[in-house]
């Protein structure tokens, strides 16, 4: 034990230490860039083109995955208290909007730098696998804020606001940009995307698993066109990600149970050899530490046994999420992520927080298939989607279409059984109920994630949070606060916020 201990001390300290130095070493590529005079040269910077600010925690603390469970649990900071009241978040440091908005678009000043240098260069042969990767970073860091600040997509898409879509580099101080619409974001997004696909190349990154490798660019390009409305291409994409059948690629996640610790648990969910993991992001956050110690506003028992990961459905129960972790009846969870430190200061022995996230995996992609075959009527495609995930987690049961559509039916409309208001057609019957199969799915597969909260947007599903010692709080299907307020600094610049 001493020695296991021992090795998953030394993998901890080694993956603190890479995060570590690959930071400092994008601390310095600003003063830089104006000597993008070379291919390895756009190759380094396009490391500063993902965005390190995190939204995990804003979206989960305002999900329906997060209760009160009362004020002898103290009282936690306001970015976590404003985040469960849906008020505007004020603070401006890790985890907040301003931290995203920040982050996002200092990540698109770089992809739009390294465009820039390749086309100087004269759009060398050797330099298109980092020019699809700017262009994918570009479209990625604009589709974070866009989920984040922006409503969902929809019917109403062209009178919703956008984000400002920066395709250059700025040279001059003082810009005023206008958001534009919605419609016209998406646009943007879609074009980036669709040059920058073909141009992928895995074999250009030193490290593929933290960069838009084949696999990641297109389960990307199927999560972005799921949120798009543009169900035939999430197939397709999703499909090329993945395989027709990915049962070999999901995450087997029976062997996890074997681990004596949290720690062994997280190294083999964020591992490499994770045929899993299409992608991870190192991101600056206390989500690693917070989504498990916040007592207060905490993943709970109830909702554990109600909603996530040992709630029951058609499928009985899912046996890999026995093996969980808890302090608690008030804090259970699925150790997928921790904290890893960075000092800052080490006299005062202050540190930053950094997490792995899982920007893109094998079963998400599938899940993301699985709506998309709803949506297009393709039924019996989408229950065998659901069928390989069901298998993969050890269901006790693997459920059939009808067995599917009767238990979503009649599912509690407090719980699992949610309404669904999108801003698209739906069908009541079948297609609803599958989709609510999905969206439950989707809730456990993603627990700790953030992915909960967009569905809760994207299908215009009404939440409510239960408040000590006073009435619950309740959040519309479309209430506007669904779209985040964007930073008080940025609408001070001249900035149009979002309407309230």
């Amino acid at each position: 034990m001493k020695t296991r201990n021992k090795i998953i001390l030394l993998l901890a300290l080694a993956l603190t230490c890479m995060i570590t130095s690959c930071e400092s070493y994008l601390d310095t590529m600003p003063d830089q860039r104006t000597e993008l005079n070379s291919v390895r040269k756009v190759k380094d910077l396009l490391m500063s083109a993902y965005s390190t600010a995190s939204s995990i925690q804003m979206e989960e603390f305002m999900s329906d995955n997060r209760m009160d469970n009362g004020e002898k649990y103290g009282f936690p900071s306001n970015i976590l208290m404003q985040g469960y009241y849906w008020e505007e978040m004020t603070d401006i440091n890790q985890d907040t909007p301003r931290y995203l908005w920040n982050g996002c678009y200092s990540a698109i000043a770089a992809a739009n730098q390294a465009l820039q240098a390749i086309e100087e260069l004269g759009d060398p042969e050797d330099a298109q696998p980092y020019k699809g990767e700017a262009l994918m970073c570009r479209a990625y860091a604009h589709f974070v804020l866009a989920k984040i600040f922006c409503l969902a997509y929809g019917d109403d898409a062209d009178t919703n606001l956008g984000v400002p879509y920066i395709t250059a580099p700025e040279t001059n101080v003082g810009v005023q940009y206008k958001r534009g619409t919605l419609a016209e974001t998406y646009v943007m997004i879609d074009k980036d995307i669709e040059e920058g696909l073909p141009l992928i190349n895995s074999e250009a990154y030193d490290i593929p698993l933290y960069h838009f490798n084949h696999n990641a660019a297109y389960a990307f390009a199927a999560q972005f066109n799921l949120f798009y409305n543009k169900f035939d291409k999430v197939i397709r994409y999703a499909t090329e990600a993945i395989g027709e059948d990915p049962s070999s690629v999901l995450r087997n996640m029976g062997g996890y149970a074997q681990f004596p610790s949290s720690m062994e648990y997280t190294l083999a969910y964020i591992s490499s050899d994770e045929p899993a993991n299409l992608m991870l992001q190192q991101t600056m956050s206390w989500w690693g530490s917070n989504y498990k110690s916040a007592y207060r506003y905490g993943h709970s028992r109830e909702i554990c046994e109600k909603q996530t990961i040992w709630s029951k459905g058609p499928y009985g129960s899912l046996e890999v999420y026995k093996t969980v972790l808890g302090y608690g009846d008030q804090s259970i969870f699925v150790p997928k992520m921790d904290q890893f430190q960075e000092i800052a200061n080490a006299i005062t022995g202050s540190y930053y927080g950094r997490q792995v996230a899982f920007a893109f995996t094998t079963d998400k992609t599938l899940l993301n298939r699985a709506e998309a075959y709803v949506l297009s009527g393709q039924y019996d495609k989408a229950v065998t989607d659901l069928q390989y995930w069901y298998r993969i987690k050890a269901a006790t049961k693997v459920p059939d279409k009808d067995e599917l559509n009767l238990f979503y039916e009649t599912a509690d409309p407090t719980t699992n059984g949610k309404p669904l208001d999108p801003k698209f057609a739906l069908e009541t019957g079948l297609q609803t109920n599958l989709l609510k199969a999905v969206i439950h799915a989707r809730r456990i597969e993603t627990v700790h994630e953030g992915e909960r909260w967009q569905d809760i947007k994207r299908f215009g599903i009404e939440i409510a949070h239960n408040i000590e010692n006073e009435s619950p709080i309740v959040l519309k299907a479309h209430d506007l606060r669904k779209a985040v307020q964007i930073p008080a600094s940025v609408v001070e610049a001249g900035m149009q916020p979002n309407p309230r």
